[in-house]
């Protein structure tokens, strides 16, 4: 092991305490593969924190311009949801999916503050898990396509199911903030440099390969803004622009010779063109034209109130029937906005603690943290596509990522 990584994980045992630390580097390890195994193993180390430590909530005036209140009181506002929920079990199985968004930070605030350290070397695992994926998820497709099947080579490699254990648009997300976390944080300078740049190209060819038409829409502006920032430093800076021009290149070759590619590409432009849309949608950005509008009107016939935790998915696949969306009432699709879903859901307060979620650590007094920054604007640009907090890959990175960020070596909250 690296004499510096190796330092940083005695410093990270030493401050944590050895199980904590180690539970804590398994969790950002296992995030990319199993985030259900990731946030039980996150608990368990925070919990042993808690109870071996002062077990005194303690509470800042700060905090509140950091993300743990705002997490907290989105769940709990589902929590109030149930109240005008008749389906009691969905409503119970969307708390515990949106479950780390509370108990991480509540957790959190019983662990003596000056055992806030250590995020270093947990993005560094975290960023050298996702690399490592990229590379097992390749080989994998290569190996499919070698044995044959019924897909074509360009949907193995390019695809679903090139992304093995995440949603792609997800998986995408983890990469791209990957790479900030690597640039922006003195963990690049842990491995020698021509392995720094490895790990680099293997999470650009990730976020190529995921096909994320998101994915690819923040890619390009997050490697500016990062060249930008890191202008003053020559060999990040060097490998940013080389990323820079793998990316284009590789977006550019994998549209050109891809049909799966291009259709996703074509699809996606007809879908912006077009004004009515085909009520049988079924292609990723046609049905999503569909589910905005539907939860956009959930929204207006329940302003205040929403249509309750429990009774979101009935009500919206009731609104796909009723409008004749046949694909995505079969589906059981979700608002595909988070924005939207949580306006459906808890109406106006929802949206409201939603966007302080958003904007209340990005608007907080300086110094601003630019690897929080990054992350948050990452989460918040995705939520306009994607219903993340809905399922456990999207409340999991965000919760857990979200507490360790606020890990700044020294920087009070």
């Amino acid at each position: 092991m690296n004499s510096t990584v190796g330092l940083a994980v005695r410093t990270l045992q030493g401050t944590l305490g050895k199980i904590p630390a180690l539970l804590l580097l398994a969790a950002a390890i296992l995030l990319p593969v199993l985030p259900s195994a990731a946030i039980i193993v996150a608990y368990g180390a925070l919990l042993w924190m808690a109870l071996t430590g002062p077990r005194q909530f303690q509470w800042r005036p700060t905090f509140w311009r950091t993300l743990l209140p705002w997490m907290a009181a989105f769940f709990l506002l589902h929590v109030l949801g149930m109240l005008w929920t008749s389906n009691v079990g969905f409503g119970l199985f969307d708390l515990q999916i949106k479950l780390p968004l509370l108990a991480l930070p509540l957790l959190i605030c019983f662990i003596d503050r000056r055992q806030w350290h250590g995020r270093d070397v947990l993005l560094f695992a975290f960023t050298l898990m996702n690399a490592a994926m990229v590379v097992i998820f390749t080989l994998a497709a290569v190996v499919r396509i070698g044995m044959g099947g019924p897909l074509a080579p360009s949907q193995q490699i390019f695809s679903s199911y090139w992304s093995l254990f995440l949603h792609p648009s997800y998986f995408a997300l983890y990469l791209t903030f990957a790479i900030a976390a690597w640039c922006l944080l003195p963990i690049h300078r842990w491995l020698p440099r021509s392995w720094s740049t490895v790990v680099l190209y293997s999470l650009c060819l990730g976020v190529v390969l995921c096909g994320s038409k998101v994915g690819w829409m923040l890619f390009i502006p997050v490697l500016l803004t990062l060249l930008f920032m890191l202008r003053k430093e020559r060999p990040v800076r060097n490998a940013l622009a080389g990323l820079l021009l793998f990316s284009a290149l590789g977006i550019i070759v994998l549209v050109a010779a891809s049909p799966f590619a291009r259709d996703r590409v074509v699809e996606m432009m007809r879908a912006m063109g077009e004004e009515h849309h085909s009520s049988a949608a079924v292609t990723s950005s046609e049905v999503r034209w569909l589910t905005w509008g539907t939860a956009r009107d959930l929204f207006l016939q329940h302003p205040w109130s929403g249509v309750g935790t429990g009774d979101i998915k009935d009500e919206t696949v009731k609104a796909y029937t009723a409008l004749g969306y046949t694909g995505a009432a079969e589906r059981r699709l979700n608002a595909h906005d988070q924005y939207l879903q949580t306006a459906a859901c808890l109406g106006i307060s929802g949206v409201l603690i939603l966007c302080a979620l958003v904007l209340v650590p990005l608007l907080a007094p300086r110094p601003r943290d630019p690897v929080i920054v990054i992350f948050v604007l990452l989460n918040a640009v995705n939520w306009t596509v994607e219903s993340m907090l809905e399922v456990q890959a999207g409340s999991v990175f965000f919760s857990f990522i979200g507490v360790i960020v606020l890990w700044d070596r020294g920087q009070e909250q």
